[in-house]
């Protein structure tokens, strides 16, 4: 049987889910380069120890990546991939008073990639 590129094709929701589970990895790679200064962060909003929620942040990250990106248990991925954004927007509120916008900085961003991640994540097979 002849391959062709029909058999490379995603549909739109796999296509969304992949690519929203490959931007936590970039953020997650940062993060730990920079974990003194992420641990600063985690400090301000008072998680405590903050290096041990770097790390335990970074793993869920790796996790709900790992699982957006395959498709193994991509609901529990998403999940927890939700609640980590869900956490950020909290924290850059409680840190910089609740904006919209990402760039002032404000929750837009994180509450936008938390509700596609979702969407995406649990509809029908």
């Amino acid at each position: 049987m002849p391959f062709s590129l029909a058999d490379l094709s995603l549909d739109a929701a796999t296509a969304v889910r992949i690519v929203a589970g490959a931007f936590l990895l970039p953020h997650t790679i940062a993060k730990l380069r920079n974990i003194d200064r992420a641990s600063q962060l985690f400090d301000k909003i008072r998680f405590r120890p903050p290096r041990f929620f770097v790390v335990l942040t970074s793993l869920l990250e790796l996790v709900a990546a790992f699982g957006l990106i395959s498709g193994l248990y991509p609901r529990i991925g998403a999940l927890i991939a939700a609640t980590i954004l869900v956490v950020a927007a909290y924290a850059i509120a409680r840190i910089h008073g609740l904006r919209w916008r990402w760039q002032h900085p404000g929750v837009e961003y994180m509450l936008f990639w938390a509700i596609i991640v979702l969407c995406v994540a649990f509809l029908p097979s």
